[in-house]
């Protein structure tokens, strides 16, 4: 059962954790390590990679529009984490709301054809967790029983994802201990999600792939590669 498996995942970290010094360590942010955070299920959480923006010939004016809208969006946050104060479901809720807007604004930059091919390396890039996506959902014809389950696998991991950074605030873990066990969390999640998909489903996704797309090295080499807001 997947929360099982995820419970299992936490546990793991917190053994862990008994044989090794405790600290704040280093480690990205997000699912896979989303150089700048936001929500990697988004189509435009891959706009700021410079891989992609070549691959979607991104012109210079487009860049600049993007990185405008970046840099508005860190301050949404900032007054809207500070208008939420200690409440941290008003804080979710209200990142939420600004990762959506800011989504819409990032793909009105793009052309029509920048948007099909974003699409299809979005497909690439996540693989079957591009479901988790509901552009992408709709696109493959899931049923209202099959988005309710994957709704559900998202809000199992989540809370698994949540307990971790728990363990990072009161420093039983690391960052990087932590980022680890996301990484396991996401491959627990990406084998649920492909049991809810019918074969012709998992098909269709592939296909929506388009063509390959040639990725380069993160610049420092490491960490993750899912961009941000």
């Amino acid at each position: 059962m997947f929360l099982k498996k995820l419970v299992i995942v936490v546990a793991i970290a917190a053994l862990a954790v008994s044989a090794v010094a405790q600290g704040g360590g280093g480690g990205g942010r997000g699912q896979r390590g989303g150089r700048g955070g936001g929500n990697p299920n988004s189509l435009s959480s891959l706009l700021n990679r410079a891989d992609v923006q070549k691959d979607l010939g991104i012109t210079d004016d487009q860049k600049t529009k993007l990185t405008e809208i970046r840099t508005n969006s860190r301050q949404k946050m900032t007054d809207a984490r500070t208008a939420a104060g200690d409440d941290r479901a008003a804080q979710q809720a209200a990142m939420a709301k600004i990762g959506e807007e800011v989504g819409k604004e990032q793909m009105a930059v793009l052309t029509p054809d920048q948007q099909k091919r974003l699409k299809e390396i979005f497909v690439q890039v996540r693989g079957t967790q591009a479901v988790l996506n509901t552009e992408i959902q709709n696109d493959l014809g899931l049923s209202d029983d099959q988005k309710a389950k994957i709704k559900d696998l998202q809000e199992r991991q989540t809370k698994a994802n949540a307990e971790l950074q728990a363990k990072v605030r009161d420093q039983s873990i690391d960052q990087t201990e932590a980022q680890a066990e996301r990484q396991k969390n996401n491959k627990v999640l990406a084998d649920e999600v492909e049991k809810v998909l019918s074969d012709a489903q998992k098909a269709k996704l592939k296909d929506m792939g388009g063509k390959p797309f040639t990725a380069e090295p993160p610049a420092g080499g490491g960490g993750g590669r899912n961009g941000g807001f």
